[in-house]
């Protein structure tokens, strides 16, 4: 019986088999200016180049086509008994590519429905329209972004990457949409609600990390390599049977601060080509520095979800620069008090949104590229 794979890639494995397929057109939305296409080289997939009149920070058009020729096969009922979430992560086929495009360019991709179909049921050679719109909802201060590196100009030559989907572990290839939809819907969020997209970034990382320190051991051993002493104590008051029971509960956080840092360490991207003038305005980017900051990031994450204290307000506002200047890293000033809290920056807010935004993509891509080797288990 063969892998459960999900559609996006299934399509690509049964393109080269000789069938007639139909072909469709699907929109995807942006707020960037996308420049070249791809039309060939990405299997059945096409990247169109919709030339849209004007890119304008914050307003959204349609910047590219995809083109697919559908190679999946006929729709049928399942049986539905039971549970099984092994292939779900909350979206139909087409946004498995649009967030794949998403992480592959560093820009806000949102897939719109069918607009076009060329082949039956239809004879018309230029193709049937359809018009059902489902335009992202979106809301930003085009002066004030807070995630300025996702607009501008973005080249189509990046979307190379996706040359590798047929080459990966359909198991992997699951986690890969998981973590690229998180990453995704963070882009879409980040400017009306700044603290939900630092959730969604750290969960995308999180997402990567499990898969890539995905291990053979069995949950009680887990245990008892993360909290051995919590082991201990179920020991003395109960016996092996209670350490194993508990270790399945907790299983999927032991070491989950650990394994978010070093997962993101060893696939960190290299520092930015171009960063501020000033020492100050940037991230410590050492291996002791970065250390240092996601242990931060993820302390907030983890207090933001558990506690409802969101991330520090100097971490979710936008750092307005002039246009000769490049965004800052770091919140501006040395400290800054709002909405009854108070911040010492340098302690309390090590970097912002836009910086770490940098620091997921670039971990995501390196994992994703990671992913091609069979073996990648945890070192």
């Amino acid at each position: 019986m063969s892998e459960p794979t999900l559609s996006s890639q299934l399509n690509w494995n049964n393109w080269s088999q000789a069938q007639e397929p139909f072909i469709a057109e699907y929109p995807f939305y942006s707020d960037a200016h996308i420049t070249g296409e791809f039309r060939e080289g990405l299997g059945p997939y096409s990247f169109l180049n919709a030339f849209p009149d004007r890119a304008i920070p914050g307003t959204i058009n349609v910047p590219i086509i995809l083109r697919v020729e559908i190679h999946l096969p006929e729709w049928k009922p399942e049986d539905i008994s039971g549970t099984d979430e092994s292939l779900y992560y909350g979206g139909a086929w087409v946004d498995e590519i649009a967030a794949l495009t998403s992480v592959a360019l560093g820009v806000r991709i949102h897939a719109g429905t069918e607009s076009r179909r060329f082949g039956p049921p239809f004879d018309d050679p230029y193709g049937q329209p359809f018009e059902k719109k489902n335009e992202p909802v979106f809301r930003a201060q085009p002066e004030r972004l807070i995630l300025p590196s996702v607009v501008g100009t973005h080249s189509m030559d990046q979307l190379e990457i996706l040359e590798s989907i047929p080459q990966i572990d359909p198991k992997r290839y699951v986690k890969l949409i998981r973590a690229c939809r998180s990453y995704q819907n963070a882009l879409w969020i980040a400017e009306s609600e700044p603290n939900l997209a630092w959730l969604l970034f750290v969960s995308a990382l999180e997402t990567a990390a499990n898969d890539f320190y995905e291990t053979d051991a069995s949950p009680d051993e887990r245990l008892r390599a993360s909290k051995p002493d919590l082991a201990t104590y179920l020991e003395e008051y109960g016996d092996a049977e209670h350490v194993r029971k508990v270790a399945e509960f907790i299983a999927p956080s032991l070491g989950a601060t650990k394994k978010f840092i070093d997962f993101t360490m060893r696939f960190k991207p290299d520092e930015p080509d171009q960063r501020p003038d000033h020492e100050n305005l940037q991230v410590n980017w050492s291996n002791s520095g970065l250390k240092k900051v996601l242990n931060k990031v993820y302390a907030y994450r983890s207090r933001s979800l558990h506690v409802g204290i969101p991330f520090p307000d100097p971490m979710l506002r936008a750092n307005p620069t002039d246009s000769e200047s490049l965004p800052p890293e770091v919140p501006l000033g040395h400290a800054s008090s709002s909405m009854g809290g108070k911040w010492d920056h340098n302690k309390d807010a090590p970097i912002n949104l836009h910086c770490f935004h940098y620091i997921t993509r670039g971990a995501l891509l390196n994992w994703w590229r990671d992913a091609l080797t069979p073996t990648s288990t945890t070192p």
